[in-house]
C-alpha cells in the first residue's frame, strides 16, 4: 500500500509540473475569477507578472479578463463534434494466395490413365480421360476460396450485429454530451478523458449497456517514469464517493470505512453542531471517501521498490494485469478487505478480484481514451491549445486593465475657478441648469477664460493601441482565431482562387484537430465492441435487437474469441460524420449529382433491373435536405416468370436418340435465351410495369 501511495504522489507532482499548472491557468482564463491574475499569491509566483523584489509596483484600479478563450471553445467545439459519429464495422479481407501457388492452372498434363465408365444408354464401356493438373489446381483453389468465403460470411454477420449495437448506445447513453465535455476540456486544458465501462440503469437494474463516459482529466494519473502514453505501466483514476456507497458496492459492513473528505451537505449540517470542530479534528465528520483505482500492467506491486522480499512470490501469482483500489486512510485495498479475504473460496476468487473489469490489455489499451490535439515529444502529458498564447492573453488582460483604469481617471472633469469669484458663480457652474445666466462682476478686471477654466488630461498615446493590436494579432495566430473563422475579412478578395486558397489554409488546423477526434472515436468504438463482447448477454440485447438478433448475438458475439472481435473486424468512423455539415454546400453538390448521375443510373436500372445505385443517390439527396428517403426509393422489379422445363428425350424405335430438330432451328429440348435481362422489353419497361 505504501509503495503505491508514494507512486501516486510522485505522479501527481510530475503531472502538476508538466501539465497541471498550464491547465489551471487556461481554465481560469475560460471560467475562473475575472481578477485571478492579480491575487498576490498568483501575481508574485513564478507564473505571475510581478518580479521578485518588485512587489510594490502599481496595480490597475480596474481588473478585467479578456475572455478570448471562451470564443475559441465556442468556435472550435461545434466544428469538431456536431453529432454522434456513424460507426462502421467491417470484416477484414483475408489475403487469398495466388492460384499459381498450387501449380500451373493451364497445365494440360493428365494426372493418370483414362478411366472406364459404363454408358447408361447401352451399357457399353466408355473411356473417360483423367483430370489434368490444371483442373486439379483449379479445384483445390475453389475449395480454399469456399472456406475463406464461409469464414468471411460469419465475420460479416458478427460485424452487422456489433455495428447495430455500437450505433444504438451513443444515443441511449448520451455520447454527444460526454464527448463535447471531453473536447472542450481538451481545447482548454490540453486533454479530455472518456472511460469505456459498463452502465446499469437504475430503472432496469437487470439490463446492462456498455458505453463511454466523460471524467475530468484532473482525476487521471499516468506512470511518470515513461515518456509516451503507450509505454506506461500503470494508470490511476481518482474517485470520490460517499462511504455508504463504497461499502454497499463492495459488500462491506456498514460504517466500516472512515471517510477523508466532507461533503457540502455535511458541512451545512455541522454549522449548527456545537461539537463540530472537535469531531472534525478527530476525522469523524468526513462522509466522502477519496480513493484511487489503479490499472496495472506490471502486476500487483511486487516489482515496486520497497516491497518486502517475502511478499513478492505471493504478489507474482496474480500475473501482470492487475486492478487495485487504494485510499490513503485505509491500510488495505478496497477490493481485498480482510474480512472477505478469510472467507474466499480459494485463489480463483482472489484472481477474479484482481482482474481488470474488461481486458483492454489484450489490445494493449487502457480503459481510458485520452483525447488531445498537441502531443509533446518525450512527454506523457500533451500541451494545451492555449499554452502558446498564455503570454499574450496575460499581457492583454494587464494592458486592458490599465487602459480602463486610465479611462476612469481621464473621464473626471476638473474646473479651475478664480478664488475671488462670487459664490453665485461657483454654484451655477457646479449645479446650474441649461442656459443659466452667470453674471460677471466688472471689478474683477478679468475675462471669462481667466476666471473659469476646464483642465483636460493629455490624449492617449496612439502607440498603445498599436501594441495592443500587435499582441491580439499574435494571440489569434497562436490559437487560430483568424478573421475567416469569424466569417469576416478586412479586405475584399480579388478572385475566387484567392478565396479558395485562404479557405484551404484556414482549414488546416481545424481539419487536423477533427481528424484526431475521429481517431479517438474509432478507438472508443473498438473498446466498446470488446466491452460488449465481455459483458453484454443475450438478455441485455433482446429489447434492442429482438429475439432473433439476441439469439445470433449469443452465438456469434458472446461465444466468439475476443481476438476475433479485435483483429478480424475493423472499426471506423464515417469520415466527417462528427463534424458540423455545410448544408448549403451539400445541397448544391447533390443538385449537380442528380442532374449528371440520375439519367445514367436510370438507364442502368432499365437495362439490368438493379435499382440500388438509384436508391443510394436518392438517399444521399434526401439526407442533404433532411427528408425521409423511404418514400422516394424505387422497388426492385419482380422476378421473371419460371421457364418451362425442357422436354425429355425419348429413345427412338431403334433404341437411339431422336433426330435433331426443334423450334426456330434450335435443338429439341433447348430453352430459348431471353432477348433482355428479364425478357424482350427489359426488366420493367422504361421505369416499371406498363412503362
Amino acid at each position: 500500500m505504501s509503495s503505491w501511495t508514494s507512486k501516486i504522489r510522485l505522479a501527481l507532482e510530475y503531472k502538476n509540473k508538466k501539465f497541471g499548472e498550464d491547465a489551471e491557468d487556461a481554465f481560469n482564463f475560460f471560467n475562473g475569477p475575472h481578477d485571478f491574475m492579480y491575487y498576490p499569491k498568483y501575481s508574485t509566483s513564478s507564473r505571475g507578472f510581478v518580479l521578485s523584489g518588485e512587489e510594490n509596483q502599481p496595480e490597475p484600479t480596474f481588473r478585467m479578463t479578456v475572455n478570448r478563450v471562451a470564443e475559441m471553445v465556442q468556435l472550435f467545439g461545434p466544428t469538431l463534434y456536431h453529432r454522434n459519429p456513424i460507426r462502421q464495422v467491417n470484416p477484414r479481407r483475408p489475403p487469398l494466395v495466388p492460384i499459381e501457388l498450387f501449380g500451373d492452372p493451364n497445365d494440360s498434363t493428365p494426372t493418370g490413365p483414362p478411366q472406364m465408365q459404363i454408358n447408361p444408354m447401352d451399357g457399353s464401356p466408355v473411356p473417360v480421360p483423367a483430370p489434368t493438373v490444371g483442373q486439379m489446381v483449379q479445384q483445390q483453389y475453389m475449395q480454399l476460396q469456399k472456406v475463406v468465403n464461409q469464414e468471411r460470411a460469419v465475420d460479416q454477420a458478427r460485424a452487422t450485429l456489433l455495428e447495430f449495437y455500437l450505433n444504438y448506445t451513443p444515443t441511449a447513453l448520451d455520447l454527444e454530451t460526454n464527448s463535447r465535455d471531453a473536447i472542450d476540456e481538451a481545447l482548454i486544458k490540453g486533454a479530455g478523458c472518456l472511460w469505456s465501462e459498463i452502465c446499469t440503469c437504475r430503472a432496469t437494474p437487470n439490463t446492462k449497456l456498455f458505453g463511454s463516459f466523460y471524467d475530468t482529466v484532473d482525476n487521471l494519473l499516468v506512470d511518470p517514469d515513461m515518456e509516451r502514453w503507450e509505454d506506461a505501466w500503470w494508470i490511476a483514476r481518482k474517485r470520490i464517493q460517499p462511504t455508504w456507497l463504497v461499502e454497499r458496492d463492495r459488500g462491506l459492513k456498514p460504517n466500516s470505512l472512515r471517510g477523508n473528505l466532507e461533503s457540502f451537505s455535511q458541512q451545512a449540517e455541522l454549522m449548527t453542531d456545537e461539537d463540530a470542530d472537535y469531531n472534525r479534528k478527530r476525522g469523524l465528520t468526513n462522509d466522502l471517501l477519496v480513493y484511487w483505482q489503479i490499472y496495472s500492467k506490471m502486476g500487483m506491486g511486487g516489482r515496486l521498490q520497497g516491497i518486502q522480499t517475502d511478499l513478492k512470490p505471493e504478489l507474482e501469482k496474480f500475473g501482470d494485469y492487475c486492478f487495485l483500489e487504494i485510499a490513503e486512510t485505509i491500510d488495505y485495498p478496497l477490493n481485498f478487505p480482510p474480512d472477505q479475504m478469510a472467507e474466499m473460496m480459494g485463489d480463483e476468487e482472489a484472481m477474479q478480484r484482481a482482474q481488470w473489469h474488461t481486458p483492454y490489455w489484450a489490445d494493449d489499451e487502457w480503459p481510458c481514451t485520452m483525447l488531445y490535439f498537441h502531443r509533446v515529444p518525450r512527454q506523457v502529458w500533451p500541451m494545451s491549445h492555449l499554452k502558446p498564447a498564455l503570454g499574450e492573453i496575460k499581457a492583454l488582460n494587464w494592458l486592458y486593465s490599465f487602459i480602463v483604469g486610465k479611462i476612469r481617471t481621464t473621464c473626471r472633469d476638473f474646473i479651475g475657478v478664480l478664488k475671488a469669484a462670487s459664490e453665485e458663480l461657483k454654484t451655477n457652474i457646479l449645479s446650474g441648469g441649461d442656459y443659466t445666466m452667470i453674471p460677471i462682476e466688472q471689478n474683477l478686471g478679468k475675462s471669462i477664460s481667466e476666471i473659469v477654466s476646464f483642465l483636460q488630461h493629455p490624449p492617449f498615446n496612439p502607440s498603445i493601441w498599436q501594441v495592443i493590436q500587435a499582441i491580439e494579432s499574435n494571440f489569434e495566430k497562436r490559437v487560430g482565431l483568424t478573421e475567416l473563422i469569424y466569417g469576416e475579412t478586412d479586405k475584399q478578395m480579388r478572385s475566387a482562387q484567392e478565396a479558395s486558397v485562404k479557405e484551404g489554409q484556414t482549414k488546416i488546423r481545424p481539419d487536423d484537430m477533427a481528424k484526431k477526434v475521429e481517431q479517438a472515436m474509432s478507438l472508443i468504438a473498438r473498446k466498446e465492441a470488446l466491452g460488449a463482447r465481455w459483458h453484454i448477454t443475450e438478455d441485455d440485447v433482446r429489447p434492442i435487437m429482438g429475439p432473433v438478433g439476441a439469439q445470433y448475438w449469443g452465438q456469434l458475439v458472446v461465444a466468439s474469441d475476443p481476438t476475433e472481435i479485435l483483429h478480424q473486424l475493423e472499426y471506423r468512423i464515417e469520415a466527417g460524420s462528427t463534424r458540423k455539415p455545410n448544408k448549403d454546400r451539400d445541397i448544391a453538390n447533390m443538385g449537380q449529382a442528380l442532374q449528371v448521375e440520375m439519367p445514367l443510373l436510370i438507364q442502368w436500372a432499365q437495362q439490368t433491373g438493379d435499382v440500388n445505385p438509384v436508391n443510394a443517390l436518392l438517399t444521399d439527396w434526401a439526407k442533404s435536405i433532411d427528408l425521409d428517403n423511404e418514400k422516394y426509393l424505387l422497388k426492385p422489379p419482380p422476378p421473371p416468370p419460371p421457364q418451362p422445363a425442357p422436354p425429355v428425350q425419348q429413345p427412338s424405335a431403334k433404341g437411339g436418340p431422336t433426330k435433331p430438330g426443334g423450334v426456330n432451328g434450335q435443338p429439341r429440348g433447348a430453352v430459348p435465351a431471353p432477348a433482355g435481362p428479364m425478357g424482350p422489353a427489359g426488366p420493367m419497361g422504361p421505369m416499371g410495369p406498363g412503362g
